[in-house]
């Protein structure tokens, strides 16, 4: 039976909520994906990974990764970039054939 969990601050989006099962078979419940939700596995990082990198949600803060100052795209690799708050450079955010954010997020989880 499903359990609830208890977040670790008021605005983290990155604990589940709800928890099943325990030991290695423990799945946390990803509110974020709509419409209906989807259960991962904890201890296979299989909810880290994709909290982190399907949502761009951190797992550290619990916060969404913050977004770039400014969007480019770089003609040459056909990505488009984006200017990271952190370390000042553009960065992959994605390409032109999978318009996900997951170069992105790796940066951002990175800085």
């Amino acid at each position: 039976l499903p359990r609830r969990q208890k977040p670790r601050h008021e605005k983290d989006l990155y604990t589940p909520r709800w928890v099943r099962y325990t030991g290695q078979m423990k799945q946390g419940y990803c509110q974020s994906c709509q419409p209906v939700g989807k259960w991962l596995q904890l201890k296979n990082s299989a909810y880290w990974y994709h909290m982190q990198f399907f949502h761009g949600i951190s797992s550290v803060s619990g916060q969404p990764f913050v977004p770039p100052l400014e969007k480019r795209i770089n003609k040459d690799s056909e990505h488009m970039e984006g200017l990271c708050h952190q370390c000042l450079q553009f960065v992959p955010i994605c390409n032109t054939k999978r318009r996900n954010n997951v170069l992105w997020y790796r940066h951002a989880h990175k800085v």
